[in-house]
């Protein structure tokens, strides 16, 4: 099996990297692999029962490790660097009318990449003709393109056992809503209090939309039904995208 299938071969390549760095002391390891104390003394123990280690020395046996695990990194990025190559060609959406071989910079407006004929962090070349609001095709793609990642404000609503949608004042969550671009729910007490006051974006992988659309620099509102809030969080904080949680009710 490939080491990057597998976190905890990762880590112990890195801890045996630290140590040919000449690192001894736990702390300095850890902080080198940026892993806890503890995990670091768990992991020396792993590698000692491999054989990889002994009395705090890098083995053979873990000089073999490395070099496999490294070779087998380096054909990965070999792999992926030839299968970025053949994306010779980006898509964008043309902010104005373009020619082909205009020099264009990209921007991300609405969740979409657009291309303008100014400078931007990523800048590529027209690989078509295209009218303004048209599909273009960018090449010879340079840099990286800004995006202000968007962010996710959750609304817990009410426990059905509370009375779920029938506590909820719905005329000033439909103000609330307003300063929203997109609108999700997640769970049936969130669906029937939204669905009459607002259109609902996200309503199905509601909470996946909502990071997707973060990535894309578009902020969320998502009202979650009470008992749908653990699912919820779950997926959020395995995620990198900036959220907020608040009770409906404290609106009202």
């Amino acid at each position: 099996m490939s080491v990057l299938r597998d976190k905890s071969k990762i880590t112990e390549m890195m801890i045996l990297l630290s140590l040919l760095r000449g690192n001894r002391k736990l702390k300095d390891i850890a902080k080198d692999v940026d892993i806890s104390l503890q995990g670091v003394s768990e992991y020396l123990k792993i590698l000692e029962s491999s054989g990889f280690l002994k009395n705090g020395n890098v083995t053979p046996k873990g000089m073999e490790f490395l070099y496999t695990s490294l070779e087998d990194i380096g054909d990965f990025v070999h792999e992926a660097n030839k299968i970025i190559g053949k994306i010779k060609i980006a898509e964008a959406i043309a902010g104005e009318n373009i020619k082909k071989g205009d020099k264009v910079g990209l921007f991300m407006e609405n969740g979409y990449v657009y291309a303008y004929k100014k400078e931007s962090s990523s800048m590529g070349i027209a690989a078509m003709d295209a009218k303004k609001g048209e599909d273009l095709g960018v090449k010879n793609l340079k840099g990286i393109m800004e995006i202000d990642y968007g962010k996710i404000d959750v609304y817990v609503m009410p426990e059905i056992s509370e009375g779920g949608s029938r506590k909820v004042d719905k005329e000033k969550i439909s103000k609330l809503i307003k300063g929203y671009k997109k609108v999700g729910v997640c769970g049936a007490v969130a669906y029937i209090t939204i669905r009459d006051i607002a259109k609902i974006d996200f309503e199905f992988a509601a909470v996946n939309s909502a990071i997707n659309a973060a990535y894309r620099g578009i902020s969320t509102i998502l009202f979650v039904s009470h008992e749908m809030l653990p699912y919820t969080l779950r997926i959020l904080e395995d995620s990198d995208v900036k959220y907020e949680v608040r009770n409906v009710m404290d609106i009202q």
